[in-house]
C-alpha cells in the first residue's frame, strides 16, 4: 500500500514500512511506527490521520505507564525527603569543641 501527503510517501508491505520525506528514506521498520513518523513529517495532517484511522484506533493504549509514572513520582518524593533529612541533621550539628581546641584558644589569646 502507498499513501501520498505532502511532500511525504509512505509504503507499507507485509507490517513493515518505509517513510519518505522529499525523496529520501527516513524511516525503514514497523508499520505502525511509519505511520506515527508519516504522521509527525506531515505536521499531523488531518488527511494522514483519516487515512489510518483504523489502525490508529486498534491500537491498545500502554496500561503500565500510569504505573510508571507514579512509581518514579514515588522515588522522587522519596529522594526529596531524604534529602531534607540529611539537611537539618547537617544545620543541627554544630562543631564539638574538645578541651585541647579550648586550651589551645586560651593561650593564643
Amino acid at each position: 500500500m502507498r499513501f501520498d501527503c505532502k511532500n511525504c510517501i509512505i509504503i507499507i508491505d507485509d507490517g513493515k514500512g518505509k517513510v519518505y520525506q522529499n525523496g529520501r528514506l527516513m524511516f525503514k521498520g514497523d508499520s505502525y511506527i511509519a505511520i506515527k513518523f508519516m504522521l509527525q513529517f506531515t505536521d499531523n495532517a488531518e488527511e494522514v490521520r483519516q487515512f489510518f484511522h483504523p489502525q490508529l484506533s486498534m491500537r491498545e493504549q500502554v496500561k503500565w505507564k500510569k504505573n510508571d509514572d507514579e512509581v518514579q513520582r514515588k522515588e522522587r518524593e522519596r529522594i526529596r525527603q531524604e534529602q531534607e533529612k540529611l539537611n537539618q541533621e547537617k544545620q543541627k550539628k554544630t562543631p564539638i569543641r574538645t578541651k585541647r581546641q579550648d586550651k589551645m584558644k586560651m593561650l593564643f589569646k
